[in-house]
């Protein structure tokens, strides 16, 4: 933006900053007048998506603003954007602020506010019968123009402005004007500005605010929850009519307050008519008894000018010490110039959130020190202060909450989640077997219930799949446990054929522990590594072989039993029986002596009982394929 122009509007000098931007004194060429030039800068203080929104609804509401035409509300001429900036050009009212007669000091006759704000009613009236709510009413945006007359300024920007805050954090429509419906963010209408006009009332009648506080959360809580000030308690400045007057205006329900502005006016002209006479009266006599006579004596022009002098001469002086400060600001140590007298003190600014835990009733403690149970959730706390840390517990979980200026009037929900998951776990393959922790937990679908305080790990095994597993590790969510079992994916093993040759013996085959059908010679198995166990019980035949399956491939492995021998047992006496085994197995009865058998080759442990007797021989033989010397036992018994 030029600093002398905006748009085809020629600033002239600034008459002031407000929340919502600069107010300039500026010429408008074509039509030749002078405007109140209003800036609005809150596009800066949102999101670049929402920018286009807002530039949309503050044009939007500003032009309908420009269709109200009344006395008592200040005229919106123009509006626009120039130079990436949005602006309004104004009527320019010369006037004060009723916020300057809003102090204990600066009050102003009953008679005159109460004639004045029926005025601003009256002209609200207007404004709520073109279908425009004005939602910032505050003396801030009252402009006095004469003894007993004001305008309205700013209509339609509080709606656009609506819910956004400016860098400085400022928050647009001001909480202690507020009516508790708009607090809420209810539908609003005509009354709810009304009851922000019976809050500037009171504060030109008192002083003071109905709804005060050190917070801005402790200021809206009051005006929705608590009755104003008690008006009674200020009857010394207040006349009874007013005070009736006030509890109306003021009412919480909008159904109990005046129904429009005219209302509004027409009962507050009746209740500030018993109060009238005498502040005027008192005008009056003030003003006679300030004759001539009684001024101080007036100076003569030679007189005034020559005590000016030293003032102008003052006066350029320090416009030249400005200069020369402005030339040669790089150059001056202004970092080190004890200017800590011109710092004023920084104004603490206490704010106020409620916290809350879910499931409810869990301690909360605040920078680790229990919340006292009395403050029922209540944190207060200072503006640019140490970080302000709440917390609560249940069981191993444990929530933190750095509190912020944007929690401050709002609530913040600490939510402890479930240190237990309890649901079915279904991994889309019937009869898979799950483990849980190492221990076999059964088959699927079946009901898990996990304690998230410790670290839990499940496997799910099944035919043809390759084993998954997923370790949850200790304090997971429940979320997160449903999400990390619904994730696992179970990959198909490819399978391969193994094909079994005849052997010279009949042999049984078991595949992994499983008997393979009689005559069955090939079979699908899925790839990787699987156990073969042939057996023979009449030649005591039994071993197990490893083999490795290929997907897609076919594999012959060499499984051919062991050569086969002779055993020839022979005893003295003859009645004695043999039994057999294999090193390290259990005895087994095999025949009657004399005895001749066919058995594996291989090492065997021979004992032979005397029926007699009930006496015992042992010996361990090997025997090689073929024949074998036969073994020979005899008996002391026998003979």
């Amino acid at each position: 933006m030029s600093t002398n122009a905006l748009g085809r509007y020629r600033l002239l000098n600034e008459l002031g900053r407000g929340a919502m931007g600069h107010v300039f004194l500026a010429h408008d060429p074509e039509i030749d007048r002078n405007v109140a030039l209003k800036t609005i800068t809150i596009l800066s203080a949102v999101s670049d998506a929402d920018r286009q929104e807002t530039r949309d609804r503050v044009l939007r509401e500003a032009r309908a603003a420009g269709k109200l035409l009344h006395p008592g509300i200040v005229t919106l001429f123009d509006v626009g954007e120039a130079d990436g900036m949005l602006y309004l050009a104004m009527e320019h009212v010369e006037g004060q602020t009723l916020d300057t007669f809003c102090k204990p000091d600066t009050l102003l006759p009953a008679a005159i506010v109460a004639e004045m704000v029926a005025g601003i009613a009256e002209a609200l009236e207007y404004a709520h019968h073109q279908g425009i709510l004005h939602r910032d009413i505050k003396p801030a945006n009252l402009m006095r123009v004469s003894e007993t007359s004001a305008k309205i300024m700013d209509f339609g920007l509080a709606r656009a402005a609506e819910s956004q805050v400016t860098q400085d954090g400022a928050l647009f429509g001001t909480p202690s004007y507020m009516s508790p419906e708009q607090i809420r963010g209810d539908t609003l209408d005509g009354r709810s500005d009304l009851f922000s006009l019976g809050v500037v009332l009171f504060e030109l009648l008192t002083g003071e605010k109905p709804f005060a506080g050190d917070s801005v959360s402790s200021i809206i809580y009051r005006i929705v929850h608590e009755p104003p000030r008690d008006i009674d308690a200020l009857a010394d400045r207040v006349p009874a009519p007013l005070r009736s007057f006030l509890k109306r205006a003021l009412a919480k329900n909008p159904e109990d307050r005046f129904p429009q502005g005219g209302a509004f006016a027409a009962a507050l002209r009746q209740a500030g008519a018993g109060v009238a006479a005498a502040p005027l009266d008192a005008l009056s006599q003030l003003d006679a008894a300030l004759t001539e006579d009684a001024l101080p004596p007036r100076r003569s022009s030679r007189q005034r000018t020559s005590s000016s002098r030293p003032y102008i001469v003052s006066f350029l002086l320090l416009i030249a010490a400005g200069a020369l400060g402005w030339v040669f600001r790089d150059r001056l140590p202004l970092d080190r110039l004890p200017l800590d007298f011109l710092r004023p003190e920084p104004k603490i600014v206490w704010l106020e959130t409620t916290v809350r835990t879910e499931p409810p009733g869990l301690p909360v403690s605040v920078n680790g020190e229990p919340l006292d149970a009395a403050a029922t959730g209540l944190v207060r706390y200072a503006d640019g202060g140490d970080p302000v840390v709440v917390a609560t517990e249940q069981g191993c979980r444990t929530v933190e909450h750095t509190v912020t200026l944007e929690d401050a009037g709002g609530e913040v929900v600490l939510l402890v989640e479930s240190e237990r998951f309890t649901g079915t776990f279904d991994p889309g393959i019937a009869g898979a077997t799950v483990t849980l922790n190492g221990k076999r937990a059964g088959t699927a679908p079946l009901d898990l219930d996990l304690d998230l305080c410790e670290t839990n790990t499940l496997l799910v095994t099944a035919d043809g799949y390759r084993d998954a597993s997923v370790e949850l590790p200790a304090q997971a969510r429940p979320v997160e446990v449903r999400t990390a079992l619904a994730a696992l994916t179970f990959e198909q093993i490819p399978t391969g054929r193994l094909v079994l040759d005849d052997t010279n013996v009949s042999l049984v085959y078991y595949i992994d522990g499983n008997r393979l059908k009689r005559g069955v010679r090939e079979i699908d198995l899925a790839e990787g590594r699987h156990k073969i166990r042939f057996k023979n019980d009449t030649y005591w035949i039994d071993e197990t072989r490893s083999v490795d399956i290929t997907g897609g491939q076919t594999l012959t492995p060499d499984l051919k039993p062991p050569a086969l021998s002779t055993l020839v047992v022979q005893a003295f006496p003859a009645n004695c029986k043999i039994y057999l085994r294999k090193p390290g197995g259990q005895w087994k009865y095999v025949d009657d002596t004399p005895a001749r058998r066919q058995l594996a080759a291989g090492t065997y442990d021979v004992r032979v009982t005397f029926n007699a007797t009930g006496e015992s021989k042992d010996q361990t033989v090997k025997l090689a394929p073929g024949s074998n010397a036969p073994i020979r036992v005899s008996f002391s018994g026998g003979s």
